[in-house]
């Protein structure tokens, strides 16, 4: 197995603004997710003095973590580019972050004792790094703004990956939108530096990232950025885990290395991509009695023909054709047919937001034929394999999945024989699917069975690795006289070709 170091994140298209002056400036990015806590951990003043933290979780292969104030836990499960604001006492405070990992288990990958907290300063504290290498970024901010309607921004460089890339400071370029390059950088960072707090006025910006030269190249393009009167941003460049596409089977696409987070004063995280940056998509076919078939993309086919259960463009990681963001209509019909937009037995409109990638399957039998939509990832998580499981098997009904390690049910062993081990997935439906799975790396056997007992399907070994991001489709198993159920298998369970 081939694990990749890369990983999606992608969430829902989230628009920010603020009313200023009878104009609304809305900020459309990814919302990556906010946590919002509020309390006191220092007295028991009925009125205490209190501060203001914003904290970041901006490492890229780290575990979700829980954020622990003198021994108690204040932000549970906090993931990848997500946020807290809390509101404590002032004064002195222990703070610890802990890696959540498979089982429930957890490890403190931060610790920070005897952390003074002022009443006149707001502070950032930012997870920042790899997690072989994760330690806490401290910003803090104790100036009074200089204009309300000003925009106010703290910016911090917090992607390794752009500074294994860059082995230097990055330039940074902040322009009215459309401005050309200009001669000299707005300031220039290195991993773990920062710049702020600066103040702008409102309006339209471009935000551009550039390695350094006579010519400076620019890695990073935001296009245009409203950003609105009155904001309080703390912005950092972070690794950018999406899939990268592959335009008509040439080879990968290579995505900028960083997007750019902004944490808003009351913890919401949005998500800027590169402007260039497109969607991806790839198509299963898991209809087990339905010919080859035809895929069209706003009525232009896109896949001549694809045969039960084979994938397109491929099934291995980063696999993904270009498909531009937004609504598209996607067709299915048989590959046969001489005019294909006529003879579609699926017909759906799907969302693509930027930077995300789907994986559409065509399932159920060919008479009762529809489309299963799954957004996808392969963010890398160092600690766990992140394993995902689709029951695509109509014929199968509602099943139970054991996953047991190869030494508990390897050669010769039965359902029975595992039956020590509870169903890692129990009543199993159709159509429905687990999400990426925290799993300890090691080797394992998938056993199926209905809701009998009866085993539908027992796998070989498999083995999954730390940092391995897997997919696993059940369907029927045609090819197989010992099984009832198959699977097709995708990302990090497949090599790529060389």
């Amino acid at each position: 197995m081939q694990v990749r170091t890369t990983q999606i994140l992608v969430n829902n298209l989230y628009k920010w603004g603020t009313e200023t002056m009878n104009t609304k400036y809305a900020l459309p990015m990814v919302l990556a997710g906010s946590v919002m806590l509020s309390g006191c951990w220092l007295d028991d003043d009925d009125d205490p003095i209190t501060t203001s933290v914003r904290v970041l979780h901006a490492s890229s292969d780290a575990p979700p973590v829980n954020v622990r104030v003198n021994g108690d836990v204040v932000v549970p499960g906090a993931d990848y580019k997500q946020a807290a604001v809390l509101k404590p006492s002032a004064g002195l405070a222990d703070i610890a972050v802990d890696g959540l990992l498979p089982g429930g288990q957890t490890a403190t990958v931060i610790s920070a004792d005897g952390v003074s907290l002022r009443s006149d300063t707001s502070y950032d504290v930012i997870a920042v790094g790899k997690l072989a290498n994760i330690e806490p970024l401290i910003l803090n901010d104790t100036g009074e703004r200089e204009s309300a309607d000003s925009v106010r921004l703290r910016v911090a460089h917090l992607s390794p990956v752009a500074q294994q890339a860059v082995d230097g400071p990055v330039e940074v370029y902040l322009t009215a939108a459309g401005d050309p390059l200009p001669d000299e950088a707005s300031f220039s960072f290195s991993f773990k530096e920062s710049v702020g707090p600066i103040e702008v006025p409102a309006g339209e910006y471009q935000i551009r990232v550039a390695i350094p030269g006579e010519t400076p190249t620019v890695v990073y393009d935001s296009g245009s950025v409203p950003l609105a009167a009155g904001s309080d941003l703390l912005v950092g460049a972070v690794d950018n885990t999406t899939p990268e596409t592959t335009p008509d089977g040439e080879g990968p696409v290579n995505n900028s290395p960083v997007s750019l987070i902004a944490v808003t004063s009351d913890g919401q995280v949005v998500e800027l991509f590169d402007s260039n940056q497109q969607a991806g998509v790839r198509v299963v076919h898991n209809s087990s009695d339905a010919p080859p078939v035809a895929i069209l993309v706003d009525d232009t086919v896109a896949i001549p023909s694809l045969a039960f259960p084979n994938v397109a463009p491929g099934a291995d990681t980063n696999n993904y054709a270009v498909i531009a963001d937004g609504s598209r209509n996607l067709k299915v019909s048989p590959a046969s047919s001489e005019n294909p937009l006529n003879s579609a037995v699926i017909d759906a409109d799907v969302v693509f937001g930027q930077a995300s990638a789907k994986t559409v399957i065509a399932v159920n039998l060919l008479d009762a034929i529809e489309p299963l939509v799954l957004e996808d990832s392969v963010r890398s998580i160092a600690t766990q394999a992140s394993l995902r499981v689709v029951h695509g098997a109509v014929e199968a009904g509602t099943v139970d999945v054991f996953l047991v390690p190869t030494a508990e049910g390897g050669a010769g062993a039965t359902v029975l024989n595992a039956e020590v081990n509870a169903p890692t997935l129990n009543d199993f439906e159709f159509k429905t699917n687990t999400g990426y799975l925290p799993v300890a790396a090691g080797d394992y056997v998938v056993f199926i069975t209905d809701q009998d007992g009866n085993e539908l399907l027992k796998t070989g070994s498999v083995s999954l690795s730390s940092g391995g991001v897997y997919t696993a489709i059940a369907r029927l198993a045609p090819e197989d006289e010992d099984n009832t159920a198959g699977l097709t298998v995708l990302d990090d369970f497949v090599m790529p070709p060389t």
